[in-house]
């Protein structure tokens, strides 16, 4: 197979699914190396960034997903329905911070960092910014949170190592509180 069929259709597997496609279901399809099949993928997904395309192709975790360019969300956001746009609060971006962190954490576990997290723990299971992951082998088998899929396209990641290293925000705000 050349790299142009390749290409084709990896992007028509991914504008016919709409959500993420796992790189083994693809390899699968397409019978074909995984490292030679991610190589081109990466190529492609950067001649797109590189060409302002209308649509991107996003790695996300091991899977990948075709999405809007953001440099024209404002135009396309225009087509549906407008949606709520508030911003988070900080007890919304601290509960997001120790799920993510975490990679998954129950209510107590965040509850034992930030205090009551009830209402920031409900906006953002109704922003789909999280997503329940099972049950905890515990006493009393308390639900597991982590970062939903809609997490990884709004901060713009690939995976949870992609986050800042927690050593690093001391450096930062010591840094930021000298500066000022």
């Amino acid at each position: 197979m050349d790299k142009e069929y390749i290409i084709n259709v990896v992007t028509a597997m991914l504008y016919a699914n709409g959500e993420p496609v796992s790189i083994s279901r693809i390899q699968q399809i397409l019978d074909m190396d995984k490292k030679e099949l991610t190589e081109i993928l990466d190529e492609y997904i950067n001649h797109l960034k590189d060409v302002k395309a209308g649509v991107l192709i996003r790695k996300i975790e091991d899977s990948y997903q075709m999405c809007t360019n953001p440099l024209y969300f404002s135009s396309v956001r225009q087509l549906f329905e407008k949606k709520k746009t508030d911003s988070l609060s900080r007890a919304a971006y601290e509960t997001l911070a120790i799920i993510a962190y975490n990679k998954e954490a129950t209510r107590a576990r965040i509850e034992a960092v930030r205090g009551n997290s009830d209402s920031p723990l409900k906006t953002l299971l109704e922003r789909g910014l999280v997503i329940e992951a099972g049950r905890l082998e515990a006493p009393g088998r308390p639900v597991l949170y982590k970062p939903a899929e809609e997490f990884y396209r709004a901060f713009d990641i690939s995976s949870l190592d992609d986050l800042i290293p927690l050593d690093n925000f001391d450096e930062d705000a010591s840094e930021l509180v000298e500066s000022t």
